[in-house]
């Protein structure tokens, strides 16, 4: 069950939860949780980190997940560090959307390299092993 900090609430400081969200209210501070969903009247001058994170109204800072999805009333002030991201039509985006995360133990960047390296792997590790020789 989500944790919603309803539109008469107004945090300053970090917001912390082992579950999911629900933003109505106002937060000054940095929020994380496993699903964050920030409703249209809702704002939030932080940045936003969860496994799936839903934009309705507005961050002024950032958003960190691997999924990300603007709806058409979002208002998004900063970057964006995703693995997957949707933007509805309308959503305004001052910032940029970085798809990596920015860290190295995200498996869907390598994944297609690994795909394509598995399906030619035993040769190119042979060719590869050969040329290391020489």
């Amino acid at each position: 069950m989500a944790s919603v900090i309803s539109k008469a609430l107004k945090i300053t400081g970090e917001l912390e939860s082992t579950e999911d969200i629900q933003i109505d209210g106002q937060i000054e501070g940095d929020v994380r949780g496993v699903g964050v969903k920030i409703g249209q009247n809702a704002k939030v001058k932080g940045t936003v980190y969860g496994d799936e994170v839903e934009l309705a109204g507005t961050i002024e800072g950032k958003i960190e997940s691997k999924k990300v999805f603007l709806a058409g009333t979002a208002r998004m002030t900063g970057d964006v560090w995703h693995q997957e991201i949707r933007v509805e039509a309308g959503a305004y985006i001052n910032g940029n959307l970085k798809p990596e995360l920015g860290k190295s133990d995200i498996k869907p960047v390598p994944k297609p390299a690994a795909v394509t390296t598995s399906s030619v792997s035993p040769v190119s590790a042979s060719s590869a092993t050969g040329t290391a020789h020489h």
